[in-house]
């Protein structure tokens, strides 16, 4: 099985309320693994310093698909998302899908 990652790449503005910004960021957890997603968050410490990452891992790209055509039709993710922008506490960096390729 190929399994996906996905990253959400986001850094927390100046003078943010670190832990309001991470409570707000184990709500979308809570979501995304209430639909399947093994989450994971972490903070840069080298390169982008700063800078943090919320990822799902997916055993493959159909359970990837499930799960966000899940998230996308939860009440609670598109509450959760208009709470998430009206905090102003962390600014979008990038997003990315990884597949894993077999060695």
């Amino acid at each position: 099985m190929t399994q996906m990652i996905s990253q959400a790449v986001f850094k927390p503005n100046p003078g943010a309320d670190m832990a309001q910004m991470l409570a707000i960021v184990t709500e979308a957890a809570v979501i995304w693994r209430k639909h399947g997603a093994d989450v994971s968050v972490w903070s840069v410490s080298a390169g982008e310093i700063g800078n943090m990452v919320f990822a799902t891992r997916f055993d493959n790209y159909e359970a990837y698909g499930k799960c966000t055509d899940a998230i996308y039709a939860d009440p609670a993710f598109q509450a959760w998302t208009m709470k998430a922008t009206a905090s102003g506490y962390s600014t979008w960096v990038r997003s990315n899908l990884a597949r894993q390729l077999p060695i």
